[in-house]
C-alpha cells in the first residue's frame, strides 16, 4: 500500500473515531412496580387496594394464613436494587407478583380489573457516563373470580381456577445512551405467565392469545419477573412460545434525560 493510501485511511480514522462510543458495561439498576387502581364487582364483603396489595374476601379476614377467607394479588421485592451488566443473557431478578386464591363466598366483592405501573432506572457506572434515566410502564390486568361450580367452560385444574390476564404494548424496546443504542427485556422467571387457551381467554373477556395464568383453589402462583440489556434487539418469540421464554420483552417508555454533550 502506497504513502498516500496510508495517509487517507488514516485520515478517515481520525475522522470516524470521535464519533464511535463504547458501550456502557456495567450499571446500577433500581426495578419497583405498584398497583395504581383495582375495580371490583359488586358485593358483599370487603374489597381494597394499595400500591402493594390488592385483597378481597371476608371482612377481617386473611389470604396467607387460617382462616384463608380472602384472596389477594401481592407485590414483593419491590425496589429490587443491584447492579447489571450489559450483554449478560442471564436475567437479573427483581420483582414478584402472587395470586393468592382461596375460597370465598359467592356474595363477595371480587377483583375484576387492575392497573400496575413498572419503573426502572438505570445508572452507568463502568464507564461512568453521566446522568441516570428512567423508564416507565402501564399494564392492564383483568381477572375473573370464577364460581366454584362446573362446568368451568375452560381448562383447569380444579372447580374452578380463577384467571389472571396481563395486557401490555410493544414487545420490544430501544433506547439511546451516550450514542450507543441499548435494548431493555424484562422477563417472566417462574413460566407461570404463559399463552393461554382461547377458552380461558373468552372466559376472562379478552381476545385469543392473552398472556396470563389460572390459579387453582387454595393455592397461590407467583409471577417472578428479572430483565437484562443488550445492544442487539433480542428476538421474541410468538405468544404460542412464552411459555419456554417466560413473558418476553414488555415495551418499556423511555423517560428522564439523556447525557449531556461533551466538553
Amino acid at each position: 500500500m502506497n504513502k498516500l493510501c496510508k495517509g487517507m485511511l488514516a485520515g478517515a480514522a481520525l475522522l470516524v473515531a470521535p464519533f464511535t462510543q463504547a458501550a456502557v458495561i456495567e450499571w446500577t439498576y433500581e426495578v419497583s412496580i405498584e398497583w395504581t387502581g383495582a375495580d371490583f364487582s359488586t358485593g358483599n364483603g370487603d374489597a381494597s387496594w394499595d400500591d402493594t396489595l390488592i385483597s378481597w374476601g371476608a371482612a377481617g379476614g386473611n389470604f396467607n394464613s387460617a382462616p384463608n377467607n380472602r384472596s389477594a394479588l401481592q407485590i414483593s421485592d419491590s425496589p429490587a436494587v443491584g447492579n447489571i451488566f450489559t450483554n449478560d443473557m442471564t436475567p437479573t431478578q427483581t420483582n414478584t407478583i402472587t395470586h393468592f386464591n382461596n375460597s370465598i363466598s359467592n356474595t363477595f366483592s371480587t377483583l375484576e380489573q387492575a392497573s400496575l405501573l413498572a419503573t426502572l432506572n438505570l445508572t452507568a457506572i463502568n464507564p461512568f457516563v453521566g446522568d441516570p434515566i428512567e423508564f416507565t410502564t402501564t399494564f392492564a390486568i383483568d381477572f375473573i373470580e370464577t364460581p366454584n361450580t362446573s362446568p368451568c367452560g375452560f381448562p383447569v385444574d380444579t372447580v374452578c381456577d380463577d384467571i389472571f390476564v396481563i395486557q401490555f404494548g410493544a414487545l420490544n424496546t430501544e433506547f439511546v445512551y451516550d450514542g450507543v443504542t441499548y435494548f431493555a427485556s424484562i422477563v417472566e422467571l417462574s413460566g407461570n405467565l404463559t399463552a393461554l387457551p382461547d377458552a380461558t381467554c373468552a372466559t376472562a373477556g379478552v381476545a385469543n392469545g392473552c398472556l396470563g395464568f389460572t390459579t387453582p383453589e387454595n393455592t397461590f402462583t407467583p409471577a417472578q419477573f428479572g430483565f437484562f440489556i443488550t445492544t442487539r434487539p433480542v428476538n421474541v418469540p410468538e405468544p404460542a412460545m412464552l411459555g419456554l421464554f417466560g413473558l418476553g420483552l414488555l415495551g418499556l417508555r423511555a423517560f428522564g434525560r439523556r447525557r449531556s454533550a461533551k466538553k
